[in-house]
């Protein structure tokens, strides 16, 4: 990449970061008492009026909401992508396939309870122009048949088809979730292996296996906390990936308890990061650990793809805040209990 290339992403990434929700703006939206003004505050205050722009806020619900959010990490990753390198932006692929993903599994979640067609009231059709992935077939799937053949010629098809249930019987959706999501994981790191700049490779490698392994550390917690799965089961729902040795994690997966993983967790490098968050719940762990880690880099990393990356990994975190905030309000949780939701 060209130094006028990385001062573009660099300054580009940190502009976009500087228009990101504050403190503040987390309190306000915690006070709103209906979704309709969390939308009205997100469209009139923030940064994402654009993607909400032209929504009836009295017929606004969450579900609408969420995926029109997800859909600004696509316009962001479309501005940033026009500045980076073929190195870089094969990397991107690694967030747009996640979004994909997203939609895929939420396509299946329909099917599953019945109401496929549910799938297509919360459709952002914008996602269309920055995917391959047809939104509209997706929408008119009503079976599992239908699926596959609007999968046919991307790359989630082979997961899809090796996972399909028998005649009759519902598919498995969280399994088929988990395998799409390290199809995604493999190829991200295949993509950074094939730099030819090895530093960018460790940078790269470095801050793809430190988020695996915050993300294993809170799916291992939550796990032990409301499953009864026995190690190997456990083993087989992580990410295939990370920093962490094979007898650690296997450590991490026999324990008997919560208190057993943290402590565990300390006597790796995960302690000296886990010393320093502030968190209410298990489930922020990962946001938490990949929060405090990209913020870090974003603002001390000279090298535009790490910057770039701690962005969207920093936007993903910021959607899934307004998106909790948004159900807190649907439930009439009290404002203190949601100011507890966020992870700033």
């Amino acid at each position: 990449m060209s130094s006028r290339s990385s001062n573009a992403v660099l300054a580009k990434a940190r502009a976009m970061y500087g228009k990101c929700l504050k403190k503040e703006d987390y309190r306000q939206l915690a006070e709103c008492k209906s979704v309709p003004e969390v939308s009205n505050y997100l469209k009139t205050r923030t940064s994402y009026s654009k993607a909400l722009r032209g929504l009836i806020d009295n017929e606004i619900h969450r579900g609408q909401l969420e995926p029109l959010l997800k859909q600004d990490i696509y316009l962001d990753v479309y501005a940033l992508s026009r500045y980076t390198s073929d190195n870089a932006a094969a990397v991107t692929d690694f967030v747009f396939s996640r979004l994909e993903t997203d939609q895929i599994v939420r396509c299946l979640v329909m099917l599953s309870i019945g109401k496929p067609e549910k799938f297509a009231l919360e459709l952002p059709l914008l996602l269309d122009d920055f995917t391959p992935l047809s939104l509209k077939k997706l929408a008119a799937v009503r079976s599992y048949d239908d699926l596959l053949a609007a999968l046919e010629h991307t790359k989630y098809y082979a997961v899809i088809s090796e996972n399909r249930p028998p005649e009759g019987q519902p598919a498995d959706v969280a399994k088929i979730e988990i395998a799409l999501n390290n199809r995604i994981y493999s190829s991200a790191m295949d993509a950074i292996s094939k730099m030819n700049d090895k530093t960018d490779q460790k940078e790269l490698k470095d801050l793809f296996n430190s988020t695996f392994d915050f993300e294993n550390l809170e799916r291992i917690l939550r796990l032990k906390k409301y499953h009864n799965f026995n190690a190997e089961t456990v083993r087989s729902m992580l990410i295939p990936f990370g920093k962490l040795n094979k007898r650690v994690i296997d450590e991490f997966c026999a324990a008997d308890n919560i208190n057993d993983v943290y402590e565990l967790a300390r006597t790796t490098y995960l302690g000296k990061h886990l010393s320093k968050l502030q968190y209410y719940d298990n489930t922020q762990i990962s946001d938490a650990l990949i929060n405090a880690y990209c913020k870090h880099h974003l603002r001390l990393s000279p090298n535009p793809t790490i910057v770039m990356i701690s962005y969207l990994y920093l936007k993903q975190i910021e959607i899934h805040n307004v998106v909790n905030l948004i159900e807190a309000t649907r439930y009439g949780m009290s404002s203190d209990e949601k100011l507890k939701l966020p992870v700033v």
